[in-house]
């Protein structure tokens, strides 16, 4: 086959442009037409491999934080598609200027083009791979699947979208077109990328949310006069708690690996894939409804990238991402007085027998002192309990957690602060007993904490506590109210009541929730979020 020939097709086939020259013969320091073929070239390539490359990023995406609108779904298509054809255009210049820069490496055998293409497609795939492995949880049988399927189809449409553009620039030394090349491509895999990217679509207009709020499930109580107290203490192990004279027992630390998740899993006594839970803080689109919670720790483009350019933003979690209610306001909603102070993901409310004191005025009244956060909150639920009564109370005391897992601070301070804390909390169960209230107590490592969990109890138990999911099944048992099936803990009080089914979805008219930026900066200096 003669040069012209070979040239003829590959242009037939879309491989090089009408003026292309000796690109090996090229000067690339003074030669205008070098970089324009390099570029054209390599823009081709990216934006196709982009096309592919996006799919598995927003079908796992997708699958862990469904449901998401159809302008969210696009507007983290266009992100992760953005980024993609970046970053792929420079990693394919940067091959090219290797090939040029190193005359030992030309494409001199098909052999050679297709290595180098796999070991390019390689490096990509396991930036993908690397990306999908920084979640905080195992993916899901569907995810697995899914996720595989477009790795594996990006893997292959990376190594022939490579080897062509590196084919556009070693035409005199190989002398003849590979078989992979022999007929034009770019056309039905473009058609093929555009056909798996409508898909991604689908989930978002099969899955509109049209359920309107219910009335709360009607169960069958016992009707019971206790008070009941229950005090959450984050940082707070068996290990500690014992050297201040705080008797009870250990409890398995819960395999959450957020403080959100692992105290909305404890206060709606049901896991997060339930109660949808998972982080700190998320990332919101711009329009959009939902707030993405499950992210890879690796993830640049929405962490970074995205609020960078103004189509998304970064965000507290706001009360409207719990789908499980609190047992307490299970309580409430049939009839119980209750009180709630600087729970995550409550918002300040006052209705019917319940009142909820969220964390945002806590957190803004505290000034960055951690301490201040504990005493702020008892003292708003002492005051509530002084005017109203309600038969079952809860605080959320986060300071042990923040002085010693979070702020910076010399072991020195910490320790005095962490004494401080843990005075905090005995001078808290003597106020709740002195009003006449059972205390239940539970204590929890922080993040990167290591120890055991702590049940503290005032009332007689029947049993001894396993787990943490065991407060929310022994809350419901001591208030005469019956634990549902969807939690995995068992009641440590005495009950005769039967579980129903679920005590059903979590009813909230508000949707779109933005919480102000004091309590997002306060949320960043207290070292919940980097």
């Amino acid at each position: 086959m003669s040069l012209d020939d070979l040239r003829r097709q590959l242009r037939d086939r879309g491989y090089l442009q009408n003026g292309i020259e000796r690109w090996f013969a090229l000067d690339p320091w003074s030669s205008r037409t070098f970089w324009l073929e390099l570029t054209i070239v390599a823009a081709k390539a990216a934006i196709l491999i982009a096309a592919f490359g996006m799919l598995p990023l927003v079908a796992i995406m997708l699958v862990r934080n469904h449901p998401l609108s159809a302008l969210e779904t696009l507007l983290m298509a266009v992100a992760y598609f953005g980024t993609s054809v970046v970053a792929a255009f420079f990693f394919i210049v940067a091959i090219a200027l290797i090939l040029k820069l190193r005359p030992a490496l030309a494409l001199d055998t098909p052999r050679a083009l297709l290595g180098i293409s796999f070991m390019a497609s390689a490096i990509l795939t396991a930036a993908i791979a690397i990306w999908w492995w920084q979640f905080g949880s195992a993916p899901s049988l569907a995810e697995l699947v899914i996720g595989l399927a477009l790795i594996v189809t990006f893997f292959l449409i990376a190594t022939v979208a490579i080897s062509a553009a590196l084919l556009s620039f070693s035409i005199y030394e190989l002398k003849r077109v590979p078989a992979i090349h022999q007929r034009p491509r770019g056309v039905p895999m473009s058609f093929a990328a555009a056909i798996l990217i409508a898909l991604l679509f689908l989930p978002a207009y099969a899955s509109q949310e049209r359920r309107a709020p219910e009335a709360p499930i009607q169960v069958v109580t016992s009707p019971t006069d206790r008070r009941i107290a229950f005090i959450a203490v984050d940082g707070l192990t068996y290990e500690l708690a014992t050297t201040r004279g705080i008797t009870g027992s250990p409890v398995a630390a819960m395999v959450e690996r957020s403080t959100t998740e692992r105290w909305a899993s404890v206060g709606t006594g049901v896991p997060s894939r339930l109660h949808g839970v998972h982080a700190v803080e998320g990332v919101r689109f711009r329009g959009g409804r939902h707030l993405l919670q499950s992210l890879s720790s690796s993830d640049y483009v929405l962490h970074a990238i995205a609020p960078a350019i103004g189509i998304a933003r970064r965000e507290p979690l706001p009360p409207t991402v719990r789908r499980r209610d609190f047992v307490w306001e299970i309580f409430a909603a049939r009839g119980v007085p209750s009180a709630s102070v600087n729970w995550w993901t409550t918002a300040d409310d006052r209705s019917g027998a319940l009142q909820e004191i969220g964390q945002e005025p806590i957190f803004a009244a505290a000034a960055n002192d951690p301490l201040q956060l504990d005493d702020g909150a008892v003292k708003r639920l002492l005051g509530i309990i002084d005017r109203t009564r309600p038969r079952f109370a809860t605080v959320y005391m986060p300071a042990l957690d923040v002085i010693l897992n979070r702020m910076p601070l010399d072991r020195t301070t910490q320790l005095a602060e962490s004494v401080r804390a843990l005075d905090g909390v005995v001078q808290t169960i003597l106020s709740l007993r002195r009003r006449g209230y059972d205390v239940l107590l539970l204590g929890l490592p922080g993040d990167r904490q290591g120890g055991r969990g702590v049940l503290v109890s005032t009332m007689p138990l029947a049993r001894t506590p396993a787990s943490a999911y065991d407060v929310a099944p022994t809350l419901c048992a001591a208030m005469g109210f019956p634990s549902s099936a969807e939690m995995p803990g068992v009641p440590l009080v005495t009950t005769d009541l039967a579980r129903i089914a679920s005590y059903g979805p979590r009813a909230s008219s508000r949707e779109n929730v933005t919480l102000n930026d004091e309590y997002y900066q306060n949320l960043k200096s207290l070292g919940y979020i980097k």
